[in-house]
């Protein structure tokens, strides 16, 4: 790829969304915003259905929603993802600090131009089928990767080169040319970069169509056993797996959607771990005596999302109105239980390096607000506005009927009223929000929260871009565009950055995001029963990989 082609994104949004179902729309959208939400199924007493209880030698975890694809490429939800993690390996992983580290891949060489990678593969990797793990298998995934649409793997695919051109040099080497230099490679391969087995997947006329469902086998710590649809999933541990092998012998993943079944399972002893939502859940955990609250390294960013395609939304002056409207200290306080810090930037403060903290910042000032909104048209009647043509300035904020959103618009409503822009609040059920925020982009404003990779490149790139995959706020900046270019091009760490905070001064300078704050990650814990809680950033407790090579946070679970 040349200076002068635009980066490929290889699936329509709207295209994707309107043939994605409803619910599975609106889970994979909740999914990437880390909201709550899934089709759990409990027993008439409030008690998760199916799962096998908790004891020294199993692992009970729950989940807010079940799962419906564990295809480590083609995955749509959190659950999703986080089920085809218990399985298969990703290629790099990261350390405490969130920087890339070796995991299938023991290490790797970037050519002297930054466009092609070469990988050795760790020897004794096998399928749990008993098959060998190799560099085809590597070699397998990234064609794959670049031949299929895969709903998160656009911006990946399209820097990865022909499938002609990736090579097997021997059994345990693979190289794979670029077709631009990108720096961003072993950290975006820590989330996205899942190796599938060329054997078993090979079979698939079009393995973008597999949900992987029924027997699926990985190279991971976990073997899969059973499933039952909403309910439960249960893991067996792999005693020849090639890393460190974790001292208990199953996990029980449990599908329970209401949160306060969630913190009932946890507080009777049956669960051993939950991600929480900050807010009120966190204390009841806290004051248990059986539990503990563990804090991650966060990359979740809450925010209001804009619809910059839709007047009078479309005026970067009432958006900046709205930004020094809004109090983010008391939203963090009265939503958050503090377990959350304000902020401005759509790249949160867990990926330190790439966060720009002086960027654009709109320190709660509702005197700045009504100049902004005076000066600019929005004239005062009564206690409200109107628009420059005369029209009320009345908008309307969508939201999901679960968890703190409610909550947390009503907050707002109330904030944004104080300077005159009047705020309606229609809460809906988590699908028909999906139809009507992310398929028919039909609103002005909505809520949400979004887990980022470790990386910002498959953030920023599908969701701010004019082709984004999930630009929803259908904005449009072609010097942002420009910038995302070039800081995939960039070989220089230093220059990559400057690179990545001029883009972040641009998306808060023109607010197709108002960011709210930050949220902490937070899991509940049994440490009656368990000891050794080495949280990694993004996934916290819950991953099997990260810190070192062939371990992870899960594995590192110690029973008392």
């Amino acid at each position: 790829m040349n200076d002068d082609i635009t980066d490929e994104i290889s699936l329509d949004r709207r295209r994707f969304l309107q043939a994605t179902s409803a619910s599975t729309a609106a889970a994979m959208l909740a999914g990437c915003a880390g909201s709550p939400g899934g089709d759990g199924t409990e027993t008439t007493d409030g008690t998760p259905a199916g799962g096998n209880g908790s004891g020294d030698d199993e692992l009970s975890v729950i989940w807010p929603g079940g799962v419906n694809n564990i295809n480590p490429l083609g995955w749509l939800t959190i659950p999703d993802y986080d089920a085809a993690r218990m399985m298969y390996e990703p290629l790099t992983s990261v350390d405490a600090e969130g920087q890339a580290i070796g995991h299938v891949a023991s290490d790797w060489e970037t050519s002297d131009d930054g466009a092609t990678y070469t990988w050795t593969i760790q020897e004794g990797i096998t399928w749990h089928d008993g098959e060998p793990l190799t560099a085809e298998d590597v070699a397998f995934t990234f064609r794959s990767i670049k031949e299929y649409e895969w709903p998160y793997l656009g911006s990946l695919s399209s820097v990865i080169a022909e499938p002609s051109e990736i090579t097997v040099e021997d059994e345990y080497t693979v190289t794979t040319p670029l077709t631009q230099p990108y720096a961003a490679l072993p950290l975006v391969l820590a989330d996205l970069g899942l190796v599938i087995p060329k054997h078993i997947w090979s079979e698939y006329d079009n393995p973008t169509e597999v949900s992987n469902t029924e027997d699926p086998i990985g190279s991971g710590p976990f073997i899969f056993e059973e499933r039952e649809q909403d309910q439960f999933i249960n893991f067996s541990v792999d005693d020849e797996y090639w890393g460190e092998i974790p001292d208990y012998e199953s996990v029980s993943i449990e599908i329970i959607s209401s949160t306060d079944s969630q913190v009932l399972t946890m507080k009777e002893g049956s669960g051993d771990m939950l991600r929480l939502q900050p807010g009120q859940y966190v204390n009841e955990i806290e004051s248990a005596n059986n539990l503990e609250v563990v804090e991650g390294g966060s990359t979740y960013v809450t925010y209001i999302g804009v619809n910059t395609n839709r007047s009078p939304l479309s005026d970067a002056a009432l958006r900046k109105a709205m930004a020094y409207a809004v109090d983010r200290d008391t939203v963090a306080e009265l939503v958050n239980a503090g377990y959350a810090t304000p902020g401005y930037s759509p790249v949160p403060p867990g990926l330190e390096f790439y966060h720009n903290s002086d960027t654009n910042s709109y320190a709660h000032d509702q005197e700045q607000a009504r100049t902004i909104l005076s000066e600019n048209g929005y004239e005062q009647q009564g206690n409200g506005r109107v628009t420059p043509g005369g029209d009320p300035l009345e908008l309307v904020l969508s939201i999901q009927n679960t968890g703190n959103w409610p909550r947390i618009a009503e907050v707002l409503s109330r904030q944004l009223g104080e300077v005159g822009i009047s705020v309606e609040v229609n809460s809906m059920e988590s699908n028909a929000h999906t139809q009507k925020v992310s398929v028919e982009q039909d609103y002005d404003l909505t809520l949400n929260t979004w887990r980022v990779w470790f990386d910002p490149d498959p953030f920023l790139s599908p969701v701010f871009e004019e082709e984004g995959t999930l630009n929803t706020s259908q904005y449009h900046n072609e010097e942002f565009d420009e910038l995302m270019r070039q800081q995939r091009r960039a070989t220089d760490p230093e220059q990559r950055q400057e690179y990545l905070y001029d883009a972040q001064d641009i998306l808060t300078e023109e607010l197709p995001w108002v960011v709210l704050y930050y949220p902490q990650l937070l899991h509940g814990m049994r440490s009656s029963a368990w000891e050794n809680f080495n949280p990694i950033p993004r996934y916290g407790m819950q991953s099997p990989y990260g810190l070192e090579p062939g371990t992870g946070p899960m594995v590192q679970l110690d029973p008392k």
